[in-house]
């Protein structure tokens, strides 16, 4: 073997180890850990789809961030969708007070609530058709957790005595219901 050929086989060995180094390099960079930011040291968005609408969220409001939910959703029985976006940067959400969330978080507070709002969600609107369900009590029973419900704006009566979730609550609700449940 002539020098020639040994300096062209080395190269090309360390061409071939250079750029393997840099693809596990490159692939090390692009781990996501789900409880660190998706951004690189230099402020790009990692490749994962994982946390798209975190990236969102930050290409919106920039490195100070904030919280947003949003949905867009078909209820059972209903002819078109509802889509609801809300959001506050982090400064806003510095100012809340959090016990100003108590009433309506209360409301929702008791199972037999929750199980009338799901059967309400789902089409069930009348108390005589909810009070055909034992889970749920006696008609004054019924009457006692829709208004708690309405009262913190989680139900509205749409027409004599038919009660409904209303459209700007449904995904503020199923958002709530994915906290408690995932």
């Amino acid at each position: 073997m002539n020098t020639s050929s040994q300096n062209e086989s080395g190269s090309t060995v360390d061409a071939r180890l250079a750029e393997l180094e840099r693809k596990v390099a490159s692939l090390e960079g692009a781990a996501v850990d789900p409880a660190s930011p998706t951004t690189d040291d230099s402020g790009t968005h990692a490749d994962d789809d994982t946390f798209w609408a975190l990236n969102g969220l930050l290409d919106h409001a920039g490195h100070e961030g904030g919280v947003v939910y949003t949905g867009h959703t078909i209820p059972p029985g209903a002819e078109a969708p509802v889509s609801w976006q809300m959001g506050l940067p982090s400064a806003a959400i510095n100012d809340l007070n959090f016990a100003e969330a108590a009433p309506a978080l209360a409301a929702l507070g008791h199972p037999v609530r929750l199980e009338l709002l799901q059967a309400i969600y789902e089409g069930t609107t009348t108390v005589a058709r909810l009070g055909d369900d034992d889970r749920f009590g006696t008609t004054g029973q019924i009457y006692h957790h829709i208004h708690a419900l309405a009262g913190a704006g989680w139900l509205e009566n749409s027409r004599r005595g038919h009660w409904r979730v209303p459209g700007q609550k449904i995904i503020p609700l199923l958002t709530l219901i994915l906290i408690g449940t995932h």
